[in-house]
């Protein structure tokens, strides 16, 4: 919706992005670590590095839109976003025993 209208829809729409990404990063941390044992800590450290991605990709997407304007570069995010689409349907299937 950011990439395809302006003005007041485009802003609000980006803002709703941030806010969703406050509640979705914690909630993606929790139950991440549900159900991880004795790997807890590779576990958390895996996600802390993912937090760190969290940081660098409003700084990519902020460079990707002086170079190519906002609309080509929410791009990036959204790359962020299947990648993290396509963890969570892996992560879900049954492990085979």
């Amino acid at each position: 919706m950011s990439a395809n209208t302006t003005g007041m829809l485009s802003g609000w729409s980006l803002l709703a992005v941030g806010l969703f990404n406050s509640i979705m990063f914690p909630t993606i941390f929790s139950l991440a670590c549900e159900g991880l044992g004795e790997r807890a800590a590779e576990g958390s450290g895996l996600i802390c590095m993912a937090i760190v991605g969290g940081a660098i990709v409003p700084l990519l997407t902020g460079h990707a839109a002086d170079a190519v304007g906002l609309k080509l570069a929410l791009i990036v995010p959204a790359l962020c976003y299947a990648v993290i689409l396509c963890f969570g349907l892996f992560a879900r299937r049954p492990r085979a025993a």
